[in-house]
């Protein structure tokens, strides 16, 4: 699917992998001068030099997103280099924990809010200013399929997501009049590094509770953002869209206490 993004700005963060990597090269092929995000320089330098090597726009910014002088210097960065800022997806994340309530888990509801959550918050700040000053916008966020019914295997991860999905629908009524559109992606179980360590059992799970037989790409995931950044969706607002195959529900919760 095509999209004119010509001359738009876009930060991607959590870019120099997974979903958030197809989806800054698909913002660039489609003419966006992208901003690519990762905590690490060397995998957001690679996919900013993928990009440059195919004749797009590009730069590395290593940044963490949880630290909002960190994500302020970026978008000086984003500014400088390629000026206002029309795009943000709010892509980076971390893993689940795979850690319960009733066991001893450190700082994972903190870590998980202030990456998933704070991290969203952050980076909307940094741009809604710019964007209000043009009269138009586009902030993706990330979510999940842990939003559709929880998962029951990472409270802490369920947690955030619902909150970065709250706060997706507060936004798209605050900033709608402003002209800018917030909405959401919900990705399912997708082929990434979060999921290449699940046990055997659990993939043999998840597919057979998937009406399509398989894991998501991160390039479906991609396109689906593509979308909700494009003018093609310039009337959908506070919306999550969910991109997981038709998947039911999962049961490895069902043992938490045996």
């Amino acid at each position: 699917m095509q999209f004119d993004l010509s001359g738009q700005t876009a930060v991607v963060t959590g870019s120099g992998r997974g979903n958030g990597r197809e989806t800054a090269k698909l913002l660039a092929e489609n003419g966006a001068n992208v901003v690519v995000n990762d905590l690490d320089a060397e995998p957001a330098e690679t996919v900013a030099a993928s990009i440059r090597d195919a004749d797009g726009n590009a730069v590395a910014v290593d940044a963490d997103v949880s630290d909002r002088e960190s994500v302020d210097a970026m978008f000086d960065v984003a500014s400088d280099e390629f000026g206002t800022v029309a795009i943000l997806v709010n892509n980076a994340g971390i893993g689940q924990g795979d850690r319960f309530l009733n066991e001893p888990d450190g700082d994972d509801f903190r870590t998980n809010l202030e990456v998933h959550l704070f991290g969203a918050i952050n980076c909307t700040r940094a741009a809604c200013g710019g964007m209000v000053e043009q009269g138009y916008g586009k902030i993706v966020n990330l979510t999940s399929i842990h939003t559709k019914n929880g998962v029951g295997m990472s409270p802490q991860y369920d947690v955030a997501k619902f909150s970065l999905l709250g706060l997706t629908k507060s936004l798209a009524l605050e900033l709608g009049g402003e002209g800018i559109r917030v909405n959401a992606v919900a990705p399912g179980w997708v082929n990434t590094r979060l999921t290449e360590g699940f046990e055997p059992q659990t993939r043999e799970q998840i597919i057979d509770q998937n009406p399509l037989g398989r894991f998501g790409d991160p390039e479906e995931i991609a396109e689906t953002i593509a979308f909700l950044c494009a003018p093609a969706s310039d009337y959908v607002n506070g919306h999550e869209l969910r991109v997981d195959g038709g998947q039911a529900p999962i049961d490895t919760w069902k043992h938490r206490y045996d």
